[in-house]
């Protein structure tokens, strides 16, 4: 196969041709009543995907259609359902189809169009009577259905302004794209009490991006100038949060007694904030973390503004909390720890034992108790808690039953530490949701495509539910991965990667390879489920290596010594040692060892590539292992840590201190490039802004250094999602890794 075609070949597997490649991979279910929940079932007709929405009972398992599939798409005027995702209130069918809203009614079969489908800037209360709202940086309140205003402050002033998020990642993307800046609010269930904040960013340094392209919306074509408040680890001053307690029932603000809090975005978001209300509204819990990421309280507030520290954890190294989901916290609560429902116990995450365990803790005296698991496992996300029956279940890993200790399980344990179960045993990554007393868990590996299924919550199998389709993606060419285990640089650690080998694969041939690494110390880059998507919304599957294998080239994903999952010792060797790069040492010790397992990777023709932290960790191999990584493509890449949210480097560097912060720095060992090396970056990047990568090229320049650069315009943190840089990334490790000519080849998109 020549080259153009190979290109072809890759082209099938990119995101947007794999969007539907895989059927009923990971169904999303939503409650329907007490003893119902639904999700939408995908079939295959030809090049047609259909969705239909299946209720199950949680009573006996059975299934039928949640609706009349065929009388909604007539109402609507359709051939088959239009919409793939729909939620339910009070037996309503609630849905979005052609950018309006609707509402249908399936006991009576008829159909309301609720107008334009607009994303507001408000936050409406659950009984929809209400709706908060930010006017001149004070809070306001509206009712729903008289109109009548109501302002509940006086004394908003810019950058100290009522319900305010703090201005860090996506912040610019947001107002770009003319989104609505939400109030940061969090309702309580009975639809009067609110917790909120008042943000004092007014001493907090600015930090810039311009917009140089047109935007249709004005006449002018003179680039704009788009500020943002950002703290660097240095700056004395970061963004803090005074706590207010609301009432929309006599439209008063209460300042919680509490000291303000360093902010880093959404404080009280409803999916995956840091607060949530008890289910009798009141009172609220949250995890409060000083700056640098060495304490951790679990605090109490009451409606009338009063707080209750029910206990403080510090360490000498960062406290594992709020990973971005690989280990803690709700669906809706972004921490792993919880206050019952009467208000009386505290269930507390904590790696004092080295892996992450939970605790119980009286709520009134801050007493504790008794652990609730065991030692020799580590507690990841909580999925639910059961007060009447005092069980709290959650993942774990870390199990000698798995072949990889990521591998969580659903389990569950009563509060007072007795009565550990494992209630999903397939040696598999699990993710489930609970309704009643019904699992619905679904469980993969790389090398295991996804099969959900229903079980008791005692862990008693009912029935196969649904089970993955992957047939359109092995026929787009889809090579699966193979799980590997290599020793870390410290001659004892097992480490777990994947390997993907060449689509022309013969035993006979040597191949270069492609790392593909992040560097993030804050959570693991091997996929442990079936990987059939990008992490993130448009990116590549496993980072495009499907694509890559296409071209000719193996790949290879490693966990390296210092990400999380694994206990906090293996954790701390990343703490002041981010320029360590999750391990990237390990990737080079490693790779004798791999060679013995795969004798056709071709050592002398070894390639990097990732973005962010990723894009960091390229550089950095590029440049203090020069003799070991020869090609690599450098995206979004954080290449000083000095000039980095404070937030995420304080968690991992400690407070400032600069003969620690300076080892971050990747352009202080540019005179070491000896390769080929791609740096690329989106001029919209309000996340790690463009002079990070600048200031490296600057470093390369005056080294006299030959090397590559690409600015994206258009694109701001999530660069591996467009389609140019795909195309050509994979140009420049055919050009300078396969040094192969590479072919006059263009992508096909789809219409937007």
């Amino acid at each position: 196969m020549n080259m153009l075609d190979k290109y072809k070949a890759a082209e099938k597997l990119t995101p947007w041709n794999v969007k539907h490649a895989v059927l009923n991979g990971e169904p999303a279910f939503a409650v329907w009543d007490d003893t119902h929940f639904f999700y939408p079932y995908e079939e295959r007709t030809g090049e047609e995907v259909t969705v239909t929405f299946r209720k199950v009972s949680t009573e006996d398992s059975s299934e039928t259609d949640l609706f009349d599939h065929k009388a909604l798409a007539a109402l609507l005027g359709e051939e088959k359902i239009p919409f793939d995702t729909c939620r339910a209130a009070d037996g309503m069918i609630l849905f979005v189809c052609n950018d309006h809203d609707y509402a249908y009614d399936p006991d009576t079969n008829t159909l309301t169009d609720n107008g334009w489908h607009q994303d507001r800037a408000v936050s409406l209360s659950p009984d929809g009577t209400k709706e908060l709202f930010v006017r001149d940086y004070d809070l306001w309140i509206r009712n729903t259905e008289t109109g009548q205003e109501s302002r509940l402050t006086y004394d908003g002033e810019k950058d100290y302004a009522y319900a305010k998020c703090a201005e860090y990642s996506g912040y610019i993307t947001e107002r770009v794209k003319v989104k609505p800046e939400k109030p940061d609010v969090l309702w309580a269930d009975d639809s009067i009490h609110f917790i909120t904040c008042r943000l004092d960013q007014r001493n907090v340094r600015d930090l810039y991006i311009i917009q140089s392209y047109d935007d249709e919306h004005l006449e002018s074509i003179r680039p704009r100038l788009h500020t943002y408040k950002c703290a660097f680890p240095e700056d004395p001053d970061v963004p803090l949060a005074h706590y207010y307690i609301g009432s929309a029932e006599d439209n008063t603000l209460i300042k919680a007694d509490m000291d303000p809090q360093p902010a880093g975005g959404p404080l009280f978001s409803p999916y995956y904030g840091a607060a949530k209300w008890l289910p009798d509204s009141s009172a609220v819990f949250t995890t409060l973390i000083s700056r640098g990421n060495k304490s951790a309280s679990f605090v109490i507030i009451h409606t009338d503004g009063s707080t209750n520290t029910v206990l403080c954890e510090t360490s000498d190294t960062a406290l594992n909390v709020r990973t971005h989901g690989n280990l803690d916290g709700f669906l809706d609560y972004c921490a792993s720890n919880f206050l019952t429902d009467d208000g009386k116990t505290v269930i507390w995450q904590s790696e004092r034992d080295n892996l992450a365990r939970l605790f119980r803790y009286d709520a009134e005296s801050g007493e504790l108790r008794n652990a609730v698991t065991t030692a020799d496992c580590a507690v990841g996300e909580l999925i639910a808690h059961d007060d009447a029956q005092e069980y709290v279940y959650f993942y774990a890993s870390n199990l000698s039953c798995t072949s990889d200790p990521y591998y969580q399980l659903v389990c569950r344990a009563h509060y007072d530490g007795t009565g550990f179960e494992i209630l999903t045993p397939e040696d598999a990554m699990h993710r489930c949701l609970i309704f009643g007393d019904m699992i619905a868990d679904t469980y993969s590996r790389v090398d295991l495509p996804p099969v959900t299924v229903l079980r008791r919550t005692d862990g008693t199998m009912v029935r196969e539910l649904v089970k993955a389709d992957i047939s359109d993606l092995l026929a787009r060419g889809y090579i699966m991965p193979e799980r590997f285990t290599v020793t870390a640089s410290d001659g004892v650690t097992a480490l777990y990667g994947i390997l993907i080998r060449p689509a022309d694969f013969d035993e006979n041939k040597t191949y270069p390879f492609i790392d593909y690494i992040y560097g993030g110390m804050q959570c693991y880059n091997v996929p442990k489920a079936f990987a059939f998507r990008g992490a993130i919304d448009g990116r590549e599957i496993m980072g495009g290596l499907e694509e890559l294998a296409q071209l000719g080239f193996a790949g290879i994903i490693l966990d390296g010594l210092g990400t999380p999952g694994r206990g906090k010792k293996l954790h701390n060797i990343s703490y002041e040692n981010i320029h360590g790069c999750a391990g990237l040492k390990d990737h080079v010790t490693s790779l004798p060892e791999l060679k013995q397992k795969y004798p056709f990777l071709d050592l002398d023709r070894a390639g990097i590539w990732g973005n962010s932290g990723g894009g960091c960790a390229t550089s950095r191999a590029m440049l203090e292992y020069p003799d070991t990584y020869k090609v690599g493509v450098s995206s979004a890449g954080n290449h000083d840590q000095r000039m980095y949210n404070n937030q995420w480097t304080e968690t991992y560097y400690g407070l400032y201190n600069k003969d620690i912060y300076i080892q971050g720095d990747n352009t202080s060992l540019a005179k070491n490039l000896k390769g080929h090396l791609y740096i690329v970056h989106g001029a919209m990047d309000d996340n790690v802004a463009m002079s990070q990568s600048i200031r490296l090229i600057d470093a390369l320049i005056n080294e006299d250094k030959d090397f590559d650069f690409l600015i994206l315009p258009r694109t701001n943190h999530n660069v591996p999602a467009n389609p140019y840089f795909i195309r050509r990334k994979m140009d420049y490790f055919v050009k300078w890794l396969l040094n192969e000519e590479v072919p006059d080849y263009r992508f096909v998109l789809p219409e937007e």
